[in-house]
């Protein structure tokens, strides 16, 4: 997962909709036989499935893909993760800020070249809070502004206005350098 291409083929899968790998290699400037290389790893873990229902295309052969979830979250659990698992997560975060900077970059390119309204423009930005939490109420959080995200994803619902929203949520501690 903390490959940043697979990252940017699930972002895709999420944001854009199924897709053969052909479309995925148009869609992120790559080539299909890297792509399919990386669905399957991704498959193999449970991070996309097919899409058969998608159909097979002329031929018989296309493969369509989505992704297996919504979201993806991670923890610092290495007791779970076992040995290697800090430098994993490390890799992953690395790659996953990559992906992210790269999303409020196209979004600030589109914005410098007038392509959002007003609204969205006032609507979109991020900021940063700073909190005393306990562990259990850092879960509790967390779990809450998930609940807010779902109750205000119109999903497929029609709207004249809804645009597909990228939602960033990180949380963790910090202690004052000594």
């Amino acid at each position: 997962m903390a490959h940043p291409l697979r990252m940017q083929i699930i972002g895709s899968l999420r944001v854009d909709g199924p897709a053969t790998s052909a479309m995925l290699a148009r869609r992120l400037d790559t080539d299909s036989g890297q792509t399919s290389h990386h669905l399957r790893l991704l498959a193999r873990h449970g991070f996309v499935v097919e899409a058969p229902e998608l159909g097979k295309g002329r031929h018989g052969r296309e493969r369509w893909w989505k992704s297996a979830t919504d979201s993806t979250h991670w923890t610092d659990d290495l007791d779970s993760l076992g040995p290697g698992g800090a430098e994993a997560i490390r890799a992953l975060e690395q790659a996953a800020a990559r992906v992210w900077d790269h999303l409020v970059e196209v979004y600030r390119d589109q914005v410098a070249r007038g392509e959002w309204n007003p609204a969205w423009r006032e609507a979109a930005g991020g900021g940063d809070t700073v909190v005393r939490l306990t562990p259990e109420r850092l879960v509790a959080m967390q779990a809450e502004i998930q609940q807010v995200i779902e109750r205000h994803d119109l999903k497929d619902q029609p709207a004249d206005d809804a645009e597909t929203v990228v939602v960033l949520l990180q949380a963790y501690p910090r202690r004052a350098p000594q």
